[in-house]
C-alpha cells in the first residue's frame, strides 16, 4: 500500500467494502464480547492485464483468514465438487461432433451468493475498524472453510 498505485488500491478496497456491505449485505456489525470466537481477516491485492500486459483492473478482496478455523469447532464439513478434465474434454468432442453450442459461466463474487448457517465472526477489515466491533458474517465469504460446500448447496 505504499506503491506508486495505492491511492488505485484504496479505490478497489472502497469498492469492495461497499459491495459486501451494502449491496451483499455480508455481514451485521456488532459489539465484540469476551465470548466470541474471533477470526482474523486480510486483504488480498490483484491486478489484471491486458494481452499487451498494460494494468486493466486493480482489485482487491477481503478475506476471511480460514486458517484459523478448527475442524469440530468452526467448521464441520467442507468440499468442493471440481470437474475432471477428462469430462471437460469428453464434452467439448461431443459439442463439436453434435454441432452444439458450449458456453462458459463465470460468477461474480460466487460465494456470497450462499448464506451462512454457522455463526461467524471476523476482525472489521484493516482501514475500517471500529473500536470494540466486529463482523457477524451472514454469507460466506472467501477464506472460510466451509464457504466452497455452501456456494455448491446453494
Amino acid at each position: 500500500m505504499n506503491g506508486y498505485v495505492a491511492d488505485d488500491y484504496l479505490e478497489a478496497m472502497d469498492l469492495e467494502f461497499e459491495t459486501l456491505n451494502k449491496t451483499m449485505k455480508a455481514w451485521d456489525i456488532v459489539d465484540r464480547n469476551n465470548s466470541m470466537k474471533i477470526l482474523g481477516s486480510t486483504w488480498v491485492f490483484h491486478y489484471k492485464l491486458y494481452p499487451d500486459r498494460l494494468v486493466r483492473k486493480l482489485k482487491a478482496r477481503f478475506c476471511v483468514r480460514g486458517d484459523q478455523q478448527i475442524e469440530g469447532v468452526d467448521f464441520f464439513e467442507t468440499f468442493a465438487p471440481v470437474v475432471s478434465w477428462t469430462t471437460i474434454r469428453l464434452l467439448l468432442i461431443l459439442s463439436i461432433h453434435l454441432n452444439l453450442s458450449t458456453m462458459q459461466v463465470d460468477y461474480t463474487s460466487a460465494f456470497l451468493h450462499a448464506t451462512l448457517n454457522d455463526e461467524v465472526y471476523v476482525e472489521m477489515p484493516r482501514g475500517y475498524k471500529s473500536p470494540g466491533k466486529v463482523l457477524k458474517l451472514n454469507r460466506s465469504l472467501y477464506g472460510l472453510r466451509q464457504s466452497p460446500r455452501n456456494f455448491f448447496l446453494h
